[in-house]
């Protein structure tokens, strides 16, 4: 799996959201997000990261 990005190494969210290789679910999550209290929709994001990853990674383990 790859590492995950460090913090200088992410494109501002402007860059995302004017990105077309970027997909559509990032840009709506992200336009969702900006709307928010920042700091729950970081947290919220983070378990999302998790649950993410675990089920990715699930996946995985059964192929």
């Amino acid at each position: 799996m790859n590492e995950p990005l460090e913090a200088n190494d992410l494109p501002e969210i402007a860059e995302v959201l004017a990105d077309p290789a970027a997909s559509f679910w990032l840009k709506a999550t992200l336009h969702s997000a900006l709307s928010r209290d920042p700091v729950d929709a970081a947290h919220d994001s983070e378990i999302m990261a998790r649950l993410l990853d675990r089920r990715c990674r699930e996946i995985l383990a059964d192929s």
